[in-house]
């Protein structure tokens, strides 16, 4: 016996019919088009494997837009964090955040509609769906590593029986050592470019020295600002405590009722405000399926300094003792992925989602330093249709994924394109390929749960077929997640 892939499995539940729903951009009733499947739980290597595809999850739900059947096409959209560029505009943003939180100035007529700085994106739909009704004891799988007994050839899946899930007790703390990738980097023997300040001062010097001139020699020009030690630009002496606390989603659902109505109350007030939600849409319930449930496994990752744990967080802003802002984020081995940030309508002065957006950028700075491999900001998804949706591009530098090949492209250069189509491929090499596409033998590798055992769907297609349902997952999924994800069937 051997673990499986030594890690827990993921465990799914697919839904093998295209959905429609309402886009939440054009407001198109049938416009948004995508296919789903119900996460009993992922491992973070999975997840981040189904994002870097074009999946995102709400709650439990995972979810892969249609590209070319829906009516405002959605491209996964991320931010090297270590070529991360303040533009003017955010040190505003950040400027005036400080400058409110040191003295109290800045603030505006809340009252007043038209003197507030709105920076809320449309209304997103929740794309949340219930568990299947499909007979599969989870229980037997928590707090287990799954591990498997083969009968017969498994080296030939198609020719292989069923497998015998056994259980064992799995440690609390999975330990793993992350294996930095270096880069080429810059040429080190060329001279790195200078600013056109400099060039302008070694000009007028040279045409002094022309003269006869001889200056004293001037005094080194000041480098740029951090992000962090412009966001730090708060004296101890402020007016309001400003803080922000990381608190495991687990931990809201599980063990602090009191934080958890505390964030219900903000989302809620914020919902109604922001997008017009009707006081019976917000729930408790949907306010928990949305934004606290998550099968994401946390995984306690020892990096160069210090240990950094993966799985679903909320990331808390305290202004004293008053929640202002949350930010739902997923930590995962190559990136921090952005599922929602809701804030107190009564601060959308300090026009807190852009704000929102530069904390988070400088958070996955700081996690960096001791997971190399984290060094992205995943944002969701990009909208060019829909004009409101843009300001995800404006942090510098963003990349879009091709929704045919997979692979990032810089931001500017995908624009023109998606000027002229909304939807594009992005990659201009015609001749490139998916290179995590499944072949007919991975297919047949993929793991099927029915009638209370596991095997292949080499062996499951014998007796139920559906060979159509799993080529399409393959497609979606691609091969990384074929090999790992564990599909329950409804069959059996």
């Amino acid at each position: 016996m051997s673990a499986l892939n030594g890690e827990k499995i993921s465990i799914v539940h697919w839904f093998s019919d295209l959905e429609t729903h309402q886009c939440g951009y054009c407001k198109n009733q049938t416009g948004s088009v995508s296919y789903g499947m119900w996460a009993e739980r992922l491992n973070v290597e999975d997840y981040q494997n189904l994002i870097d595809r074009g999946w995102r999850r709400s709650g439990m739900y995972c979810y892969k837009p249609m590209m070319h059947l829906t009516c405002c096409p959605q491209y996964t959209i991320k931010c090297s964090v270590q070529d991360f560029k303040l533009s003017k505009s955010q040190k505003k943003v950040i400027k005036r955040f400080n400058k409110f939180v040191t003295n109290g100035t800045g603030q505006k007529d809340i009252g007043d509609a038209s003197n507030v700085a709105d920076d809320s994106t449309p209304h997103e739909p929740i794309m949340v769906r219930e568990k299947p009704n499909v007979v599969f004891d989870y229980s037997k799988f928590v707090n287990s590593d799954i591990k498997m007994e083969s009968i017969g050839d498994h080296s030939n899946p198609s020719c292989s029986s069923t497998v015998r899930i056994e259980t064992s007790c799995a440690r609390d703390d999975v330990e793993k050592t992350v294996v930095e990738k270096h880069s080429v980097g810059p040429d080190l023997c060329k001279a790195p470019c200078k600013k056109a300040k400099i060039l302008r001062i070694e000009r007028k010097q040279q045409k002094l020295r022309a003269k006869g001139i001889t200056l004293e020699k001037a005094p080194p020009v000041n480098e740029a600002k951090t992000l962090e030690e412009f966001l730090n630009e708060i004296p101890a002496t402020s007016k309001y405590k400003f803080k922000t606390k990381l608190v495991a989603s687990a931990d809201i659902e599980n063990e602090l009722d009191t934080i958890k109505m505390i964030e219900f109350q903000l989302y809620r007030k914020y919902q109604m405000a922001i997008h017009n939600d009707p006081p019976e849409k917000c729930t408790v319930a949907s306010f928990t399926r949305f934004l606290i449930s998550s099968p994401l496994e946390r995984v306690r990752v020892r990096g160069n300094s210090s240990a950094v744990t993966f799985g679903s967080f909320h990331q808390q802003y305290w202004l004293d003792d008053e929640l202002i802002a949350v930010a739902v984020l997923d930590i995962l081995p190559r990136c921090v992925s952005s599922v929602y940030f809701f804030y107190d309508p009564d601060y959308r002065f300090l026009t807190l989602g852009t704000y929102g957006s530069l904390r988070e950028v400088q958070f996955v700075q700081s996690l960096s330093k001791s997971v190399p491999a984290l060094k992205f900001y995943y944002m969701g998804f990009y909208i060019h249709s829909c004009p409101k949706m843009r300001y995800k591009g404006k942090l510098n530098s963003s990349f879009l994924l091709c929704p045919e090949t997979y692979q990032w492209f810089p931001i500017e250069k995908c624009t023109p394109k998606l000027e002229k189509e909304k939807y594009s491929r992005l990659n201009d090499d015609l001749d490139a390929l998916d290179e995590n596409l499944c072949t007919s033998r991975d297919i047949d590798s993929i793991k099927v749960w029915v009638s209370y055992s596991f095997t292949h769907f080499g062996n499951y297609k014998r007796k139920y077929g559906e060979e159509e349902v799993f080529e399409n997952i393959g497609r979606l999924v691609g091969r990384k997640n074929a090999s790992s994800l564990l599909f329950v069937s409804t069959k059996g």
